[in-house]
């Protein structure tokens, strides 16, 4: 008989990365012979802010169940119950934001009573938020302290979690490479498609925007002299969290207008191949240490990356010479950026090292090797 693994988190019809991500583990487990539910929510944040559902079809081999009301303490002990009756060996939960703390860890709770052998794994995604409150740091050490093994994704996360008191396991491992986009398509046909230019470098920002990811250090460093007249474009794919004001703004300064497109929208899993084929290079100009999801996605697609050390996977796009790094200063950034245009700058055209080390069969491996003892 199968082993039973549960997964806690966003999943269909929520739409972002960390339900990409809770999804393509889901699947994961199941090709390797798990039987496997993910416990969604019902209502993933207070009632005064909207949930963000997509309207896209479901993964069709997931058993997905909404239930959860991240904000109704009697629905955590119904949940709870819920999964007792699941009889899972494992618990999957992934965590990102301290408001779901209590959820989660009341969830926990309520089945280690009962299954006191269960091993309950979280997968940080952010664990000190980037604007905090207080009463987060408890909150965050009450969930962490009802996990078994604690699991992120990058060097930053590891150190806040080390740094936060618990005396749960921590390790870290890597965000794999997404691959439920498709496989990829002409770079010329994705242009057409989009009504890209050939003439010109494309240049792709991709993903919510937020502060952190560094877009005003990106339109900052943006080479608009003469020699780059009309020699490339930055196309901006992703909602904006905060005020888009500043950029509009920033755009209008630095007399921009001419080079940025802008999409200030969703962007839906079917046009994502034709974004990241169009585009000669994906940049993620991030100000904060932090692991990327986008990063994963353009290695898929076998594009070439500019980053910053900011970046989780800098020293990998180094290492395998996959694009260009520099640290999040915007004269750096900006050479960066010339170098790309004029063609100066080793890229590597062999992907598949890089695509076996952080594929999702690679990252099934480790995270069982994480857990104390595996399964």
């Amino acid at each position: 008989m199968s082993k039973k693994v549960i997964f806690i988190g966003p999943a269909f019809p929520y739409k972002g990365g960390i339900a990409a991500f809770n999804e393509s583990m889901a699947t994961t487990f199941q090709e390797n012979g798990w039987d496997c539910k993910i416990y969604t929510f019902s209502d993933q944040y207070a009632v005064t802010t909207k949930d963000k559902l997509t309207t896209e079809d479901p993964r069709p081999n997931l058993t997905i169940r909404r239930g959860i009301y991240s904000f109704n303490p009697l629905n955590w002990l119904k949940i709870s119950k819920e999964i007792v009756d699941e009889q899972p060996e494992l618990i999957v939960t992934q965590y990102w934001m301290p408001y779901l703390a209590p959820a989660f860890g009341t969830i926990f709770r309520g089945v280690k009573k009962e299954l006191p052998q269960v091993k309950i794994a979280t997968i940080v995604h952010s664990f000190k938020p980037h604007q905090s409150k207080i009463g987060d740091k408890q909150l965050n050490k009450f969930l962490a302290n009802r996990s078994d093994s604690l699991i992120c994704l990058s060097a930053a996360v590891e150190e806040e979690i080390l740094g936060s008191g618990t005396q749960q396991p921590v390790t870290q491992l890597f965000h794999p490479i997404y691959s439920h986009y498709g496989e990829a398509i002409d770079p010329s046909v994705a242009k057409r498609k989009l009504g890209w230019t050939e003439d010109k470098k494309h240049f792709l920002f991709f993903g919510e925007v937020k502060r952190y990811k560094g877009l005003d250090l990106l339109l900052a460093s943006l080479p608009v002299e003469k020699d780059y007249e009309n020699k490339f474009e930055l196309h901006i794919a992703g909602e904006f969290i905060e005020s888009k004001k500043k950029y509009f703004r920033q755009i209008v300064k630095l007399g921009l207008k001419e080079y940025v497109d802008i999409r200030n929208e969703y962007i839906p899993n079917e046009v994502v191949p034709d974004l990241f084929c169009a585009a000669d290079a994906i940049v993620t100009p991030y100000k904060n240490r932090t692991q990327s999801g986008i990063i994963p996605i353009a290695l898929h697609f076998e594009r070439p990356i500019i980053a910053t050390t900011a970046g989780d996977l800098s020293n990998d796009i180094q290492h395998y010479q996959l694009g260009l790094v520099s640290g999040p200063d915007a004269k750096e950034l900006n050479k960066n950026l010339k170098n790309f245009i004029d063609d100066k700058c080793p890229i590597s055209s062999d992907y598949s090292v890089i695509k076996e080390n952080i594929s999702w069969q690679s990252f099934y491996r480790a995270f069982n090797q994480a857990l104390n003892p595996p399964l």
